[in-house]
């Protein structure tokens, strides 16, 4: 028992990309539009698009040679050899070095092109030695000891002999090229080689020499594009554009990643004609929960846990995702994933109210106040019902509601309770448009996790397609206790789970500071965001409960500067950019509206699923990106008054932490 659960405990903690390392054949999930992706058939780049932790990088080490001809693999296809990857990523830091420093443009045109054909000519010789190596009978050791590169020394007198001498060769020239970018005003500047024509001339010669490769072709696959400055941008688009057998350019990148789409010419790229971009969030969102469960028995697997319902070697194998398709299979993993990370129905999460003495004081007083307020005499009892716990805990809002007299609340509880159509269950929904809100105000003051936060799908919907979420908040919830298995049975209580999702958004909350250039400011303003959102929250009535989103007011102007860092809030999934839905009346044309991303809904103590949005103006979203303090407070005091909430009622751990940035 006691190793079991110390294997559990690490069961997800490796939740990025980088920690597997560049081999990732056994912890890779092949998705279920995986063979969307036209990967055998394609002869024209690819623009991959996702943000972060959607699985990008997973998705490009899994297609290069280190995973595609891993020795892990038992047996390879013989058509593995037509699709060879390379995967290389540049990062900002080493970008921008790259840059200025008194230098003229071309020169770092020319250096730019250099470190390209240095690290994929590396790639190249290495993704041959993987192919030797493995299961694939397409090359042998003994193959590769008969390759000659002299014809390369026209390009440096140190490429000839064999793979093993010219490699070398490679790597003394990117250490040659580091030090002297570490000191280009001190070091004589090397010879370049010449980019993509060097390549071409490399693969030549190894075609010519190992005929099993005749029909290979070479896909480069550059990670985090959205990290190169804009000339580097260019010369890669110039690949891209002009990809053709042997070797295609592709690249992967966050949303808004293009600082520029054109070439070193005129031209510039473009979708279709030059590339096919592939959105993975998009590709993925309607088989998120199925894919994230197998993704999650995958890693119980790996870490020794035996009662695992499928067999993980089909979730690497292409050939099975049309089995993996079928209602009987997802059926089963979805039950079992459920049984590990159960939630509450909404039937028992108003039982958690009444069953807690804390929370139950908090609806009767609510319910007090509600009745002072409205100059009722009606006994607080008359709108609590036991056999009615959902409707007790909505009438909450109700007598908030100018609209609705006491009485008319106490008469729809009396045939709700006969069974008789009534307006809690009936066509104006009561209970379904209004309980979550109200459940959420209950919970809100006390420092205890609410159990709205806990259950498989509702960490899929909070991850909205981020494996890197998902995988944290199971990693969290199953490290919550030092005894996660009962009777050899694992399941994780929702209390424990929603207690994870708290401390996994508040992570990632942190985390924020970390991205990119605007990084303070995006964590002040999703700190305000989701403040404001909890004010809204917080609201008596629960008029328009659920607000995590929002919509500028009809006509809105912004000016360039937030256009910008609108955008760059969509490129790190701080925001998600979506049409809007609700149109107030039929004369106002689709707009943009923008989410909160969900991961961050349990620390703001706020719902994670879209349901309304709220207005706000260009000046309220100026305040928010980078008002002052005392401008944010005014903000706020703007909404409470509007919104009839006492802002020393509001949340005090949310507004301290304000105060304090």
């Amino acid at each position: 028992m006691e190793n079991i659960n110390k294997e559990l405990q690490t069961a997800f903690i490796k939740n990025r990309t980088e920690e597997l390392g560049y081999d990732v054949w056994e912890q890779f999930v092949v998705p279920p539009f995986f063979n969307s992706l036209d990967l055998k058939e394609a002869r024209k780049a690819c623009v991959i698009i996702g943000g972060r932790g959607c699985g990008k990088t997973m998705l490009l080490r899994y297609l290069s040679h280190q995973s595609s001809f891993s020795p892990k693999r038992s047996f390879i296809p013989d058509d593995a050899i037509s699709h060879i990857g390379l995967y290389w990523r540049l990062d900002t830091q080493s970008a921008n070095v790259m840059h200025g420093r008194n230098l003229p443009d071309d020169i770092w045109v020319s250096a730019f092109n250099h470190f390209l054909a240095i690290e994929i000519g590396i790639q190249i010789l290495q993704s041959i030695q993987s192919i030797a190596k493995s299961a694939s009978k397409s090359l042998s050791i003994n193959d590769l000891s008969k390759l000659s590169f002299d014809t390369l020394s026209t390009f440096d007198k140190k490429f000839t002999g064999g793979l093993d001498t010219v490699l070398k060769a490679f790597e003394e020239k990117l250490t040659i090229f580091e030090m002297w970018l570490s000191n280009v005003r001190t070091i004589e500047k090397p010879v370049f080689l010449s980019g993509k024509g060097f390549l071409k001339t490399l693969i030549s010669q190894i075609k010519e020499q190992l005929l099993t490769l005749k029909e290979a072709i070479f896909f480069v696959y550059i990670d985090e594009f959205e990290n190169l400055i804009k000339y580097q941008q260019r010369i890669i688009n110039t690949l891209i554009k002009h990809s053709e057998s042997p070797l295609i350019f592709n690249i992967a990148m966050k949303r808004n990643g293009f600082v520029t789409r054109k070439t070193m010419g005129e031209e510039s790229i473009t979708d279709i004609a030059d590339y096919r971009k592939y959105d993975l969030e998009d590709l993925q969102s309607n088989n998120f929960s199925l894919f994230a469960a197998e993704v999650a028995f995958l890693n119980l697997a790996l870490a020794g846990i035996e009662e695992v319902p499928i067999n993980i070697e089909q979730l690497r194998d292409t050939n099975t995702i049309r089995e993996r398709d079928e209602s009987a299979y997802r059926e089963m993993v979805l039950t079992r994933i459920r049984s590990i990370f159960p939630s509450f129905s909404h039937r028992e999460l108003a039982q958690t109210v009444f069953d807690e003495k804390l929370y139950f004081n908090k609806l009767k007083k609510s319910l007090e106040q509600a009745l002072k307020k409205r100059n009722s005499k009606l006994p607080v009892e008359s709108f609590i019902r036991s056999e009615q716990q959902q409707a007790s805990i909505v009438t909450t809002a109700l007598l908030y509601r100018q609209n609705l007299e006491p009485e008319k609340i106490i008469r729809e509880l009396d045939l709700l309770t006969e069974g008789k159509d009534n307006c809690f269950t009936g066509s104006t929904a009561w209970i379904h448009n209004n309980f979550i809100g109200c459940l959420l105000s209950i919970y809100e003051p006390f420092s205890r996790p609410c159990p709205f936060y806990a259950g498989f799908d509702t960490f899929c919907l909070m991850s909205k397609g981020n494996l890197r979420h998902f995988l944290e908040l199971c990693h969290k919830s199953i490290n919550q206790t030092p005894k996660t298995i009962d009777n050899q049975v694992l399941r994780i209580s929702p209390i424990n789970q929603a207690n994870a999702a708290r401390q996994t958004a508040s992570a990632f909350l942190a985390e924020i500071r970390s991205f990119g250039r605007l990084g303070n400011r995006l964590h002040t303003f999703v700190l305000r965001l989701g403040s404001l959102f909890n004010l809204a929250h917080s609201r008596k009535n629960q008029s328009e409960p659920e607000q995590n989103h929002f919509a500028f007011t009809h006509g809105a102007l912004l000016k360039k500067e937030y256009q910008e860092f609108l955008s760059e809030s969509v490129k790190w999934s701080v925001l998600f950019e979506e049409k809007e839905t609700k149109l107030k009346n039929f004369s106002q044309t689709t707009s943009l509206e923008y989410v909160l991303n969900p991961i961050y809904a349990p620390y703001f103590q706020i719902s994670y699923r879209k349901r309304h949005k709220l207005e706000i103006s260009t000046n309220d979203f100026t305040t928010l990106v980078h008002g002052s303090y005392e401008e944010y407070q005014e903000l706020m005091r703007k909404f409470s008054r509007q919104w009839e909430i006492k802002l020393q009622e509001a949340n005090p751990t949310l507004f301290t932490h304000l105060l304090e940035e």
